[in-house]
């Protein structure tokens, strides 16, 4: 697979970048539905050009009950993506074709860890290739796994905001 080629640790160019942006794309079709609940828009400010972008994320966990989804940075904490909703709430996040303005919670490596432990006992292939993809390991504790966690920050939007 050409992805494992790919260092995700720098900026996306050329097909690679054409390729990356197709589920934006889908998402403003209003075709969102096709990746259900897997894949979250997120619409950002930049953090000093006041710009607005859209980045696709993956979505790590969905809690239906606090209406709340989890991304991961897995390119690390200084994804721009990561650094602009530090410095600006998101603009609004969009999973399927329902987008709303969201409420936005960093957590800690610790309840990271927890939720990414989850995502790999769901997801055991993809979160494998994904980590080795990112140049990310750790020795298989729950130890190493919240200390990788600094490297792979999370984020929790809820829909606590009424949808647009």
């Amino acid at each position: 697979m050409f992805w494992h080629t790919w260092n995700f640790r720098q900026k996306p160019s050329g097909i690679w970048r054409r390729l990356l942006r197709l589920p934006i794309m889908l998402f403003r079709w209003h075709l969102g539905f096709l990746m259900g609940d897997r894949l979250l828009l997120l619409t950002h400010l930049g953090r000093t050009s006041g710009r607005q972008y859209q980045t696709v994320i993956e979505v790590v966990e969905h809690d239906p009950v606090s209406r709340a989804y989890y991304v991961c940075s897995g390119t690390g904490p200084n994804a721009d993506w990561y650094r602009n909703i530090q410095a600006h709430p998101p603009a609004s996040v969009q999973v399927g074709n329902r987008r709303w303005l969201p409420r936005q919670r960093f957590l800690s490596q610790e309840e990271a860890a927890e939720r990414f432990a989850r995502y790999e006992t769901k997801h055991r292939r993809m979160a494998g290739v994904l980590l080795r993809s990112m140049g990310n390991s750790y020795d298989g504790t729950d130890q190493g796994r919240i200390d990788m966690m600094a490297e792979m920050p999370m984020v929790a939007f809820s829909e606590d905001a009424a949808p647009e």
